[in-house]
């Protein structure tokens, strides 16, 4: 053999080795992804990145190790991992429309943004980076191009049910109420069973005060998923505006009964300190006053002695509001921590909620005199209607919404709502026409503070008007001169969205946008029965809390939304 036959025979020897090497990597991957599909991770993570020694750049088996670090809840990994799948192979618009949709979960909204376009750029006809393009922008308060792509996905694909939905929701957003009807109506068309939709299509048309017709929507989308929680809330909402009182609280009742007074297990591993405190303190005082009924001894046990756990921590462990709890004491909480155990009565007084001393022309020319629209009214209630929903704040077991700033919540929709609460917000709509003018009832909640923590932080409502009053006594307050709301003389920038203007996230962003803007503040103090009365769109937080330790001295504040934000 000379030396030309030895090196062909050599390089055909070499070629059978690398096809048998490339089959056994081929083999080893197909492996990884049966394995990936079934669930088995831990085994398909080891073939992935025995695939990977072998073949470093390998794009299939960068991807499907991204996905399944995603999977196991490991999103910045994932994300490394599909931009490499993305650079071996630069030409799959699969890689680029996953690695969306992992910085779209991860919350990376902009960088998402950028991988659907590039996967819409590889492959234009490619639906779902051009749904997820329109859900990213929708999310980011870029309305106009979010519909651009919603309308660039139905070009595509006109039977496609949610970017119908979905450019509905746009196009209501944008204040273009009857488009918005129309997508919401196609959508219904293409799937008569898109519950969403039909509440959707609902809210729609109480904005056009087509209230007999909402109605209809939001009972039909409660027929095709029967316990339909927000349907069965808007549905209360749309029984207010009618002016049936009744039917609407039944609504907020069943939602409440859902979402509370289940019982199930506890969810996750913590717990709010300021949550343990305030139900260990209301358990006492529901005891005191003879109204813990058959509250179980087990839990009232648990509650105090985790109470006492945790006001026994040390200072550090302490600044923070969370708690981990063992699953014994998850276990002893459970039965009664998700229930409704007492709702007191709080009915409507026949002869009014409202004083009647209230000037109402000289409130209404404040306000409207006011650049921008804010006052307060002192002295809001009736004696007897300010007594009645202290008493029914102070006993209700209905504190269920935690916040890590510690105060807690109750809405509408979780046992706040009662006859004389609608009572009181609809007489302040009769009573101050010029305030209110057609601007119903959205929204209302109360929210009570831990004087070891702070209240609220800066944010602006979704909202035309906004009714901030308080109802404890005056000598809970330790400094008379603050304890109230601080209103800033600036509207949010109409451009910014729900999340952009009322979230904690926020809150450096909105004070920088304020000092850009030279906005001033103006400081409300805390008096008991005061009610301040403002343009929601104005930014505004809680002052400083200084109030006595007790529970009966913890400040409580009423909030009612009226209308929609920049909606005549």
């Amino acid at each position: 053999m000379n030396r030309e036959e030895r090196r062909r025979q050599e390089k055909a020897l070499a070629k059978r080795a690398g096809g048998a090497a490339a089959a056994a990597t081929a083999s080893l991957l197909r492996e990884a992804q049966i394995l990936h599909q079934s669930g088995r991770l831990d085994d398909a993570e080891q073939r992935y990145r025995l695939v990977l020694e072998r073949e470093g750049t390998q794009p299939d088996a960068l991807h499907g190790l991204g996905l399944l670090l995603y999977r196991r809840g490991n999103p910045r990994e994932a994300v490394a991992w599909l931009e490499r799948a993305c650079v071996a192979a630069p030409r799959n618009p699969l890689y680029r429309f996953n690695q969306g949709v992992v910085l779209q979960r991860a919350g990376a909204l902009a960088e998402a943004v950028d991988a659907y376009r590039q996967a819409i750029l590889l492959n234009p006809r490619h639906l779902d980076a051009r749904t997820n393009l329109g859900n990213a922008y929708k999310e980011l308060g870029r309305l106009r191009e979010a519909q651009t792509a919603y309308e660039g996905a139905l070009a595509i694909d006109s039977t496609h049910v949610e970017a119908q939905n979905n450019l509905g929701v746009v196009l209501k957003d944008l204040g273009e109420l009857e488009a918005a009807a129309q997508a919401y109506r196609r959508a219904i068309a293409l799937k008569p069973s898109h519950a969403e939709a039909h509440n959707n299509l609902g809210l729609v048309l109480m904005e056009q005060g087509r209230l007999d017709e909402a109605v209809r929507c939001f009972e039909e989308a409660l027929r095709v998923l029967p316990g339909y929680g927000t349907a069965l809330y808007n549905l209360g909402i749309a029984w207010i505006w009618r002016g049936e009182p009744l039917r609407a609280l039944h609504c907020f009742d069943e939602t409440a009964r859902t979402k509370h007074d289940h019982g199930r297990p506890v969810a996750g591993t913590t717990l709010f300190r300021s949550r343990l405190k305030h139900d260990a303190e209301q358990l006492e005082y529901l005891a005191d006053s003879a109204l813990s009924g058959d509250v179980p001894r087990a839990y009232v046990e648990a509650l105090m002695r985790l109470r006492t756990q945790a006001d026994g921590q040390p200072a550090d462990q302490a600044a923070s509001n969370r708690m981990v709890l063992s699953p014994v004491d998850l276990q002893a909480l459970a039965p009664s921590f998700n229930r409704l155990l007492y709702i007191a009565p709080c009915e409507r007084i026949p002869e009014g909620a409202l004083s009647l001393e209230l000037d109402v022309p000289a409130i209404e020319a404040r306000y409207h005199a006011a650049q921008p629209e804010v006052t307060y009214i002192d002295g809001l209630l009736s004696e007897e209607a300010l007594q009645r929903l202290r008493r029914f704040c102070w006993s209700s077991t209905i504190w269920k919404k935690d916040y890590e700033n510690g105060y807690i919540g109750a809405f509408l929709g979780d046992g706040f709502a009662t006859p004389l609460l609608l009572q009181i917000a609809e007489e302040l709509r009769q009573r101050f026409p010029r305030i209110f003018r057609d601007h119903r009832l959205t929204q209302a909640w109360a929210f009570k503070h831990d004087s070891a923590r702070r209240g609220l932080n800066i944010h602006a409502d979704a909202a035309a008007v906004n009714v901030n009053f308080w109802i404890t006594p005056d000598e809970a307050n330790l400094d008379p001169s603050s304890g109230g709301l601080v209103v800033w003389d600036r509207e949010a920038p109409k451009d910014w969205d729900f999340r952009a203007y009322n979230s904690d996230k926020n809150r450096g962003k909105i004070y920088e946008w304020l000092t850009s803007q030279g906005a001033k503040e103006i400081t409300i103090p805390y008096r008991a029965n005061r009610a301040v009365v403002f343009n929601s769109d104005l930014f505004h937080e809680t002052d400083t809390i200084a109030f006595k330790e007790g529970y009966t001295n913890r400040r409580i504040n009423i909030t009612l939304l009226y209308g929609h934000r920049h909606r005549p």
